[in-house]
């Protein structure tokens, strides 16, 4: 059916026809039973209702939405899915016989094209300025004609320019075209405010957008790009009341990706044009931003009474956007310290703050917070089947793993624990996909290695996440996965077991982490108890690194002798079937070994 001559009423559409069928003979037969599926419920489409008219699990369909996307058929677009052309929808739309189209869309009682519900409708001007400076992970929802209209007289009259009543409300259009559903139409109209020359606060906005849709699509020197160009075009151009957004937007970028001092030093910025101008929704917002950070540096007490002063000064003012988020926060804190039942209040303090609230969306934070809180004490098939059922964006979306350095692992390992290894296997492809789009983020790099490791046993790849996390929680965990893993090969007498355990619970005890670290303490203790006095050497594996002048091991010969020809990480791995990230840990141990700083040294020493 799928191989079937295609309709050609254009050579444009004949050709983009062409290479659908290209594509799809490249695809596994699922991969493209999941595009025609697709392909019958239209331009735009969830997971969910492909499941429904193919009959099957969206877990199932996890490994057919990979192919499909890597193909360049289907793309994301918001917490939606999206066909890359609207030809290569329609090229396999025409594909399936009549007959065959209506029976399969019987499957869809009462469907509604994607991209028609009803529009949310924000209070007032300020209340969009999360939704639109700050949003990272969902495209925002088109705004009623009446909104529309109410905001740009808004914006007009609070603009620097409203002196010039042509300009401002020039200005407010171009803003307000910055709020609406279509990832590609808002990337195409932002590049092109942002190219004139003409400087103004719809050029500043349309940076911070570009910024949040670069982000979103996990492209993030880009997107620190655009960030720091925002800042750098001159707040004093927006309305007052939006003025610490461009830095304040940047800051959280840096939080996530652990750059903490040049985060702090945009937060102080937001800070202090919030204070000077007595803007109390930026300064709760600030705060929460603050108490991410330092959530993330693994500073739990501080984080903790940040948090909460920009929750209560949110709620005070009714700014219910960045309340919600505040509380998703809190309720992990209160996760990690062991107390369930308050983090599932505070889950659900979050949700009442969203709800029926106009303009508000959840962000994929709050989304993340609300699966570990609700799934915290579920056996594993369970904690999985809600995953794929009720919280399937998490799944999708590549900036969780810029969210929360240690996402992917949990995904991982929460999958192994359920059996469900191609889902484990998905999730790992997707980190290590994000870090190669990012070879400059340590932290990325890290986040791949940690999901490597536990998907395929690997210590050094754990070995090399637990050094390279910037969150100290994350390092934490990685250290932990190590000791569990070498446990299980050596046995509760293993050195190297005990000493990753108690380096985990010791860095989980400094950040707060007291369940985890709690957690840990039998095991430490039983292996302190169960070593004999005079234990045999542990093996080789779970020797520290040699220090420098020492002999290469013989997998560090053949990885130097692979980067001394010339070869990148990525063709060293795929020689000796190891990960990128463990290649990268074991060139680092062999220029240590070797006192070279570089590859061009190792190349001159090993030749």
């Amino acid at each position: 059916m799928l191989d079937q001559a295609l309709p050609q009423e254009s050579p444009s559409e004949a050709a983009e026809a062409t290479d659908v069928a290209d594509a799809l003979r490249d695809l596994s037969a699922s991969a493209r039973q999941f595009a025609q599926a697709a392909a019958l419920v239209g331009d735009v489409f969830t997971l969910h209702e492909i499941a429904r008219v193919q009959s099957v699990t969206t877990l199932s369909m996890l490994p057919a939405l990979e192919e499909t996307i890597s193909a360049g058929l289907v793309r994301f677009a918001g917490d939606r899915l999206a066909f890359c052309s609207p030809g290569a929808r329609r090229a396999l739309h025409a594909g399936i016989p009549a007959p065959v189209r209506r029976t399969l869309l019987h499957a869809l009682p009462g469907h509604r094209p994607a991209g028609q519900s009803s529009p949310g409708e924000p209070e007032s001007p300020d209340a969009l300025v999360s939704v639109l400076l700050l949003s990272q992970d969902y495209a925002d929802r088109p705004l009623a004609p009446t909104t529309t209209s109410a905001l740009g007289r808004a914006l007009a009259e609070t603009l620097p320019a409203a002196d010039d009543i042509g300009a401002a409300a020039t200005e407010a259009a171009l803003i307000v075209s910055l709020l609406g559903h279509d990832e590609e139409g808002l990337r195409d109209r932002a590049r092109a405010i942002v190219m004139t020359e003409r400087p103004g606060a719809a050029s500043v906005v349309a940076a911070v957008v570009l910024s949040n849709l670069e982000w979103a699509a996990g492209q993030v020197d880009t997107a620190l790009q655009w960030g720091r160009e925002a800042r750098h075009r001159g707040q004093d151009a927006l309305p007052a009341a939006w003025r610490p957004y461009p830095a304040l937007a940047l800051a959280v970028k840096l939080t996530q990706l652990g750059h903490f001092t040049e985060g702090e030093a945009e937060l102080a910025r937001s800070r202090d044009i919030s204070d000077r101008l007595r803007l109390r929704r930026a300064r709760a917002e600030t705060s929460i931003a603050h108490g991410r950070l330092l959530l993330g540096a693994g500073r739990a007490e501080a984080a903790e009474a940040e948090l909460c002063a920009g929750v209560g000064l949110a709620q005070r003012i009714q700014a219910h956007l960045p309340a919600a988020q505040g509380l998703s926060l809190l309720s992990l804190l209160s996760l990690a310290g062991g107390d369930r039942g308050e983090a599932a209040d505070q889950v659900w303090r979050a949700r009442m703050e969203l709800a029926d609230r106009p303009g508000a969306s959840p962000s994929l934070g709050h989304t993340w917070a609300d699966f570990l809180v609700t799934t915290a004490g579920m056996d594993s098939r369970g904690r999985v089947d809600l995953l794929v059922s009720r919280f399937p964006e998490l799944l999708m979306k590549p900036s969780l793993f810029l969210r929360d350095p240690e996402a992917a692992a949990q995904l991982v390992r929460l999958a192994l624990a359920a059996d469900e290894h191609s889902l484990a296997a998905a999730v790992t492809r997707r980190v290590e996909r994000l870090s190669e789009q990012n070879p400059g983020q340590p932290s990325l790099a890290a986040a791949a290695g940690h999901a490597w490791g536990l998907l395929h046993r690997d210590c050094d790849a754990l070995e090399y996440a637990a050094v390279e996390h910037r969150a100290p929680w994350a390092a934490a965990a990685a250290s932990e996965d190590l000791g569990m893993l070498l446990l299980e090969r050596y046995g509760a007498g293993s050195g190297a077991a005990r000493r990753h355990l108690r380096t985990a619970a010791d860095r989980y005890r400094a950040t707060g982490w007291l369940a985890a670290a709690a957690r840990l303490e039998p095991l430490v203790r039983e292996g302190r108890e169960s070593r004999p006095p005079h234990a045999r050497a542990a093996p080789a594996r779970e020797r520290v690194p040699a220090p420098a002048g020492q002999a290469l091991t013989a997998a560090e010969q053949r990885i130097a002798r692979l980067v001394a020809e010339g070869l990148t990480n990525k063709q060293v791995a795929t020689r000796v079937s190891r990960s990128p990230h463990t290649v990268n840990y074991h060139l680092r141990q062999i220029f240590q070994k070797l006192g070279v700083a570089s590859r061009v040294e190792l190349a001159r020493l090993v030749r």
